[in-house]
């Protein structure tokens, strides 16, 4: 059974059990009602018959007669009789049929100890017959049925099935009317994830939802936002492959190229064979970095971490990179403001010292001999700050925002070696310690990428 059914169902079985159990309470309100009534009511007859009997004892047929009149204003009075034997007429001239009479005093000979109908006689010995209208039914009366329908001329029973059956097929109705208001936004999720499965990423559903505001909106919203991020995803993968395939290109067209020189140019082996082998250089670096971006775009794995002293680490980290700057007759500056010795990081050591060396090395690249490179190590309240400068030509403001991205290369790096995979594995690094990286041109020239590494890791 599909899930309409089955909500349609249990709503059509709660409107119509809700209907039975609200028609057999006001049943048995009202009949309730009606013997509490007809109780009070028969009580009042037999108590004012018990009255007109004991004045008629005492004063005969003259003080059953005053007790009626005294009573005449009471509808209850109407219902008591007192008829005279001869005649067999009310004493007070009401009519009563004559076959009522008859089986009225049979019921009193019958009963004589019966409250309801009784014979007596009066000092001439003449024949009293007193009674209730109704003496022989003790079935209680039911109430008029509030359920009417104005200018219907039916029995009052057909009103109430009519007034029932429209009020259960408006619950019918309201229940289909819930249903497909709950199911349709599920038709509409579920027609998104078959036009998503069949790989139409750009499939969004929240406008289809009719300005709802319940968990269903919430859920199409997820749905948006998981359909985003797998076209984000999609399109970061085949602009990473792009760029994989076209970088492994070059190399390996070098060393097809060298093999063939070899095999034309044997005696020129060992010359080929060192080529050959920076170009193998090359492919094994590439591959190592597209492991490590592999590694930390997958969300699920975290690096492991331990306390890191920070002044030790930069004071390493600057002494390594100052060796390969000597090289291009450049310096590596390390600055310290208002950090202690004793300062720590959670972090993962080799992970972070890569991030750090990669902008360095990406400082050194781009700056002129002779340059400084500064290193600035300080803090602010609730984070450590680092701060790499340089001196080179800096980056245009328009390509500063997609510097991170792999692969990519600004204007001025088009000439520079490298696999362009550093800044965004540094990016990474820094986000899995729960930091920020930020780019920005200095003055009058030079690039500084600012490190923020909360003091205490999210």
């Amino acid at each position: 059974m599909k899930l309409f059914q089955r909500i349609f169902a249990t709503f059509c079985a709660v409107i119509i059990c809700a209907i039975f159990v609200a028609s057999f309470s006001f049943w048995l309100v009202q009949n309730t009602i009606a013997e509490n009534q007809f109780q009070q009511r028969r009580t009042i007859e037999t108590t004012l018959m018990g009255s007109i009997v004991s004045a008629f004892k005492v004063r005969g047929e003259q003080g059953a007669r005053e007790i009626l009149n005294e009573w005449k204003e009471n509808p209850v009075a109407h219902n008591v009789f007192v008829i005279t034997g001869d005649e067999e007429k009310d004493i007070l001239n009401r009519q009563v049929e004559e076959k009522m009479i008859k089986e009225a005093r049979k019921f009193a000979i019958d009963n004589p100890n019966s409250e309801l109908a009784r014979i007596e006689f009066d000092r001439w010995g003449e024949e009293y017959l007193f009674f209730i209208r109704n003496w022989d039914n003790q079935q209680i009366q039911r109430l008029p049925s509030p359920l009417f329908i104005p200018g219907l001329h039916l029995k009052p029973i057909w009103h109430e099935f009519i007034i029932l059956s429209f009020i259960i097929l408006v619950g019918l109705l309201l229940a289909y009317i819930l249903t497909n208001n709950i199911i349709k936004p599920i038709r509409v999720l579920g027609f998104g994830m078959n036009r998503l499965a069949a790989g139409d990423l750009e499939t969004r559903i929240a406008q289809q939802m009719d300005d709802r505001d319940d968990e269903l909106s919430q859920l199409a919203g997820q749905f948006d936002k998981m359909a985003a991020q797998l076209q984000k995803l999609v399109a970061k993968e085949r602009h990473l492959l792009h760029h994989v395939s076209h970088e492994m290109r070059s190399p390996l067209a070098r060393m097809q190229a060298i093999v063939g020189l070899i095999q034309s140019q044997p005696q020129k082996q060992e010359q080929y064979l060192k080529r050959l082998e920076g170009e193998l250089t090359r492919m094994d670096t590439l591959v190592g970095e597209l492991l490590t971006l592999s590694r930390l775009e997958t969300s699920n794995m975290s690096l492991e971490k331990d306390n890191l002293a920070l002044v030790p680490f930069f004071t390493q980290l600057v002494e390594d990179s100052q060796a390969v700057a000597e090289q291009n007759g450049q310096k590596v500056l390390l600055e310290i403001e208002k950090v202690p010795e004793t300062a720590q990081l959670h972090a993962n050591e080799g992970f972070l010292y890569r991030a750090f060396d990669n902008v360095i090395r990406n400082a050194m690249a781009y700056s002129p001999e002779g340059s400084t490179i500064k290193v600035f190590l300080h803090q602010d309240a609730k984070n450590w700050l680092v701060d790499v400068t340089d001196n080179g030509p800096g980056v245009d403001e328009m390509q500063l925002p997609h510097i991170f991205t792999a692969f990519y290369r600004a204007d001025s790096s088009a000439h520079k070696p490298g696999t362009g995979l550093g800044l965004a594995i540094t990016q990474h690094v820094i986000h899995q310690h729960c930091g920020k990286i930020i780019a920005e041109n200095i003055r009058p020239n030079g690039l500084r990428m600012r490190f923020i590494l909360p003091k205490q890791g999210k």
